[in-house]
């Protein structure tokens, strides 16, 4: 134990002349560290006067979209598809034509970012301080040629929805017409049936009539039985075609209240139908309503300071 107490102290010892030795280094070799501390502070300086200052322009913009959704799945392009558009500088030739300008004179250093859950799209370009302008112009450019290039698809597709609207209206006319049809037949067939009942009445009262004085029918003025058995062979003919007659009658009427049955069921159905086209032209509206070209969120601004060098970052990194 006491061998172990001895080797750490020796230890100890060697460990205090070692950083002493160091210390007395450094005080000794003060000026060459000083030297290189201001050499590289220097170093700074010099890169943040010489070095251009870098400004950066910014845009928000929302793509194309037939629908209320800010998730992006109603959009006509999606976020995705446009960056990838941009940054693969697939507008840089239109954008140089619109600004009278020559392909390779136009920067193609667009940066493209989409927040979290969203459609947005957040394009920025650095130039430097003596074209910082230019970078504004440039947005706002690009944002004229993006809208440009999906203004046919957005007019085509609000002519489908107005076409669409514009069916389901014919379709509604024909339906009402279809109605007014039936709700005719319907009176028809409810006349017909009246009268049919009606008659069915007046030929039961005048068999059971019938039936009634049968018996005396049959013995008037007979004076053999010859007469009497003819008698009773005509009126036998009238109470059957009668009741011939009735049940014809009654199927008539059978026919017609199944009839009946079927006019109001299609009279329904059709009026579901207008419902079904009136719903469907209430959410084509709503549709239409959502459907936009390119919207702005943010109008292209140039940042006051530069991003670029940062003197904060740069001294400390010097230091």
């Amino acid at each position: 134990m006491e061998a172990y107490m001895e080797q750490n102290s020796r230890n100890h010892e060697e460990v205090e002349i070692d950083l002493g030795q160091y210390i007395k280094m450094i005080v000794k070799r003060k000026m060459t560290f000083i030297a290189v501390f201001v050499l590289t502070l220097a170093i700074g300086f010099v890169y943040i006067l010489f070095s251009p200052k870098i400004y950066r322009a910014l845009m928000m913009i929302q793509p194309p979209v037939i629908g209320q959704s800010m998730t992006g799945k109603d959009d006509i392009v999606s976020a995705e598809e446009l960056k990838g558009l941009i940054v693969n500088n697939a507008f840089r030739a239109e954008i140089a034509n619109k600004m009278n300008m020559d392909f390779q004179e136009i920067p193609s250093q667009f940066r493209v970012t989409i927040p979290r859950s969203t459609n947005i799209l957040q394009i920025s370009i650095d130039l430097e301080s003596q074209n910082k302008e230019l970078g504004v112009t440039l947005l706002q450019n690009l944002r004229e040629v993006i809208f440009n290039n999906y203004a046919r698809h957005i007019e085509a597709e609000r002519a489908n929805i107005n076409n669409r609207i514009k069916s389901n209206e014919r379709e509604i006319v024909k339906a009402d017409e279809k109605i007014n049809n039936l709700q005719q037949q319907i009176k028809e067939a409810i006349v017909r049936r009246d009268k049919l009942l009606d008659e069915i009445d007046i030929v039961k009262k005048n068999t059971e009539q019938i039936l009634e004085k049968r018996e005396g029918l049959t013995d008037l003025n007979m004076t053999d039985g010859v007469t009497k058995n003819a008698s009773i062979l005509l009126l036998s003919n009238f109470i059957q075609n009668n009741t011939s007659y009735i049940n014809q009658l009654n199927n008539q009427f059978s026919e017609l209240t199944i009839r009946g049955l079927n006019l109001n069921t299609e009279l329904k159905n059709i009026t579901s139908k207008i419902s079904d086209f009136q719903m469907e032209i209430d959410i084509l509206k709503i549709r239409n309503g959502f459907v936009a070209n390119l919207k702005t969120i943010s109008e292209p601004w140039l940042f006051e300071n530069p991003v670029s060098p940062n003197r904060r970052k740069l001294l400390g990194l010097s230091i």
